[in-house]
């Protein structure tokens, strides 16, 4: 297998003010992002609990004990969406339900894997965020250990950042699969091409960062 596969929108009384009114531009609303981190390099660690995988049917694709992960949250306001970035994850060692061995890695190679904020709730402090939006993000790539029979990366991974309890939370990703060495798709039968599978698993953010936003 060739894992480089892995590696893609008044009416006024006089005219002239109603001219005037109908040709001013709209004004576009602007969020301002707000990240607290007290680390003065914006670095951050993270540990989740289990990671449950399930493709877009519901059938378990496989479980993981855990996952590590590492990056950067910089402090600071910005009205931009880039937030920051998770730049590394551990090496993880996940079990499919007939006992079938996989393996997760990080990599970096096709693109960053970086946070874009998409709302803010002030009444629960919590953030919406994707993770790996762009087309070749790569969050993870997962195959199965024996076989190679499927492989896949993930991107565009939904989470949530909870500031009360430094919760930051996956649900879905979409997958790219990986192709053997005679071009064919890995994974039949399991996934499909750029389907958004359950991708569920709760990382506990160290140290504690704060995320708002206000729109104007």
């Amino acid at each position: 297998m060739r894992t480089s596969h892995l590696l893609a929108a008044i009416t006024v009384a006089a005219p002239l003010l109603a001219t005037a009114a109908l040709s001013a531009p709209a004004h576009a609303a602007t969020t301002t992002w707000t990240v607290v981190n007290p680390n003065s390099n914006g670095a951050f660690s993270a540990v989740s609990g289990p990671l449950v995988v399930k493709n877009k049917s519901g059938t378990m694709i496989f479980t993981c004990p855990s996952l590590t992960s590492s990056g950067s949250l910089p402090a600071g306001t910005r009205t931009t969406s880039g937030l920051g970035a998770i730049k590394y994850t551990d090496l993880i060692t996940c079990t499919a339900p007939d006992g079938a061995a996989w393996r997760g890695q990080f990599t970096a190679a096709a693109g960053a894997s970086n946070f874009t904020g998409k709302s803010y709730n002030p009444a629960t402090g919590t953030t919406s965020l994707v993770n790996g939006d762009l087309f070749n993000s790569i969050n993870l790539v997962f195959n199965t250990v024996a076989g190679n029979s499927c492989a896949f990366w993930t991107h565009h991974t939904a989470m949530t950042y909870t500031n009360a309890t430094s919760a930051l939370k996956a649900t879905t990703a979409m997958v790219k699969l990986g192709k053997t060495d005679t071009g064919a798709l890995t994974c039949q039968g399991l996934l499909t091409q750029d389907e958004t599978i359950t991708f569920a698993t709760e990382y506990k953010v160290t140290p504690a960062i704060k995320i708002t936003a206000t729109v104007s």
